[in-house]
């Protein structure tokens, strides 16, 4: 098929969403189909571009609201860029079967591309979720934004109309959990499924393997942000060390990495825990291969791209049981906690899942289950699940 693939972010060696436009498009194009690309204008594409795919560039100015907040101007831009890449769409003279609009994988924002005269599928997305309201002090300053962000997402969203039209202009809008489907319906949403944003490549998937000698390892990885929650990690981790040895690595950068690296010192942990900072994604693997537990803290994430990865590699997780996590099963591969009505007994809950991960005689059977799970969700199973749905409604529309 002749498949138009709208992706704000499109960088080749990148995971999570920086990367899950190129990963699209290469999968896709393997499969047969005719992909064209619309992103962003970028060097680095131009260089890197697989033959078969095309790459068409929308553009448009750096928003004025930068100078206040990075946040609100990457927003402002998105949206300014959503409505040139319609403009840029409209007036293509290429005819496509199929839109697929996969970044950013957006509820609040939506894509301006159901006015395409071709069916539309939209996602996967993610954005109903909101961050549990007892959690608030995990949040510090940031909670009051987060506040408003729950807001919008339960009693305002049906005046977003960008939302509002997309979901009802999309053929099938694609969903990464449970409380985003409930909003798309919610919305008026005509065929609502569910799929994981994120995906691995063939050569992440690794083989199950047994628990690494040594020293246990946990392993954290993510964005330094409230939400991820890596000072809640740190505390959990802390809880750990006082019944057995264990080593924490950290790897991530953010506005809370030197507030972690602070209270890693504080916590008097400096010798057990070993801050990396920002680590490339092609850099990942060892780190995932040398650890004896994945520790998820997200207090509101869609899924979890850095999870999938660690299950990729055989490496079993300890995560909490809410938002897209929540929604998988994933057998012994991971031990999910339930959150409890006091926040401050989350850590001990945590030290205790990890230890459970960690003493385990069986590990190399979580590992096993680790790695059955995330072979379903390489990149080429993605393609092919995608391909079906673009027949459902291709043969629909006909």
């Amino acid at each position: 098929m002749r498949v138009l693939l709208s992706s704000y972010q499109c960088m080749p060696d990148q995971g999570s969403e920086l990367g899950n436009g190129w990963h699209w498009a290469r999968a896709l194009a393997e499969l047969g189909h005719e992909v064209t690309v619309l992103t962003q204008p970028s060097h680095i594409i131009r260089a890197a571009a697989p033959p078969g795919i095309t790459f068409l560039h929308a553009a448009c100015n750096t928003s004025p609201l930068a100078r206040v907040s990075h946040q609100l101007g990457t927003t402002h831009h998105y949206l300014h860029w959503q409505d040139a890449a319609w403009e840029f769409a409209s007036e293509w003279d290429q005819a496509f079967d199929v839109v697929h609009h996969v970044s950013w994988g957006s509820l609040h924002l939506g894509s301006q591309l159901w006015r395409l005269p071709v069916p539309l599928v939209y996602g996967p997305i993610g954005g109903g979720q909101t961050a549990p309201s007892g959690y608030w002090r995990q949040f510090g300053r940031s909670w009051p934004t987060e506040a408003v962000r729950t807001g919008i997402t339960r009693g305002l969203l049906r005046w977003n109309r960008r939302s509002r039209d997309t979901v009802r202009g999309a053929a099938v809008t694609l969903v990464t959990n449970s409380a985003t489907a409930e909003a798309c319906r919610d919305l008026g949403a005509r065929d609502v499924r569910y799929m994981l944003a994120e995906g691995l490549p063939p050569d992440w998937v690794g083989v199950p393997h047994d628990r690494p000698v040594g020293t246990p390892v946990v392993l954290w990885v993510g964005r330094m942000l409230p939400r991820k929650a890596p000072l809640l990690a740190l505390h959990a981790f802390a809880e750990l060390r006082r019944t057995m040895p264990a080593r924490l690595v950290v790897a991530g950068d953010g506005p809370l990495l030197d507030r972690l690296r602070d209270t890693v010192a504080e916590l008097g942990l400096g010798d057990d825990v070993e801050v990396r900072g920002r680590v490339p994604w092609t850099q990942m693997r060892p780190l995932y291969d040398g650890a004896s537990v994945f520790l998820f803290t997200s207090l509101r994430d869609s899924s979890g791209s850095q999870f999938l990865e660690a299950l990729g590699r055989g490496l079993p997780a300890v995560a909490l049981n809410h938002h897209g996590i929540g929604d998988l099963d994933v057998g012994r591969a991971a031990v999910k906690v339930d959150l409890p009505d006091r926040p401050r007994d989350l850590p001990c809950l945590l030290a205790a899942a990890m230890a459970e991960v960690v003493s385990d005689p069986t590990w190399a059977g979580r590992s096993a289950d680790a790695v059955r799970w995330a072979s379903g969700h390489n990149w080429a199973a993605k393609a092919a699940a995608a391909s079906a749905v673009y027949r459902d409604v291709v043969g629909a529309r006909t």
